[in-house]
């Protein structure tokens, strides 16, 4: 008998051990606003480059992967099949939800702009990667990490195309950016990004669409790739719920 009650307090013991072992976790959500310089960003709306070229899009899309958040000690969690299209939505807004985070102190989020991994050259729809969403140009080359369709008046005042088809290895840029940190509890958290559509075309690079007006598999297509590692996405605001 004696024996039974000790094994059974030990079972007892055992379970009640892996409950305090489950980790809680929580949400963050992040928001992009996508903006032209101050100017909440609009398709069909004119907006001035550095160069002086007034031109207007009518497709904006980023695409965003492998998200993750940084503890102090160096620690990493990554959000599975965190592959995201984003793009101005409502009024310039894009928003999603990131789940079950580990509850914690984080310093830093990282991603990248691209799409990172083998999940580039693949068919399998993971995340918001799905070649019927026309980001793809095929299995050997891979998707289209920025994609901007437009026009833009040229000096003579004809309205000609501006087509930015940014991808490839050498165009995969990783984001950091740090936090205050941010204390992650079991209420929902929020960091609100801005994707600044006229960085892309300076800094430190000046694009001029007179001189060339068609981005895809060329020098001019890795200059707008530089110019989308810094500045193009940057942290507005971070708030967390306690």
């Amino acid at each position: 008998m004696k024996t039974t009650n000790l094994l059974s307090l030990l079972i007892i013991a055992l379970l009640f051990a892996c409950k305090d072992d489950e980790q809680a976790t929580t949400s963050l959500e992040l928001t992009f606003e996508h903006k032209a310089g101050e100017e909440v960003f609009e398709y069909e709306h004119l907006y001035e480059t550095e160069a002086g070229n007034e031109f207007s899009l009518r497709l904006w899309r980023t695409y965003i992967s492998k998200v993750r958040l940084i503890k102090k000690d160096g620690a990493i969690y990554e959000i599975p099949d965190s592959y995201y299209l984003i793009e101005p939505l409502n009024e310039g807004r894009f928003s999603l939800e990131l789940e079950n985070i580990p509850v914690g102190e984080y310093e830093k989020i990282s991603f990248y702009i691209g799409v990172a991994g083998e999940a580039n050259l693949s068919e399998e729809i993971v995340g918001d990667l799905d070649p019927s969403n026309n980001m793809a140009w095929n299995w050997t080359t891979g998707y289209k990490y920025v994609r901007m369709d437009g026009e833009f008046i040229d000096i003579v005042g004809n309205r000609r195309g501006v087509v930015v088809h940014i991808g490839t290895a050498n165009n995969l840029k990783n984001l950091v950016f740090n936090l205050s940190p941010l204390s992650l509890g079991e209420e929902r958290a929020h960091l609100n990004f801005v994707v600044d559509l006229l960085e892309a075309f300076k800094n430190p690079h000046t694009i001029d669409f007179e001189v060339e007006n068609d981005f895809q598999f060329n020098n001019e297509a890795d200059l707008i790739g530089e110019n989308y590692s810094n500045g193009y996405i940057y942290l507005k605001e971070e708030t967390a719920q306690h």
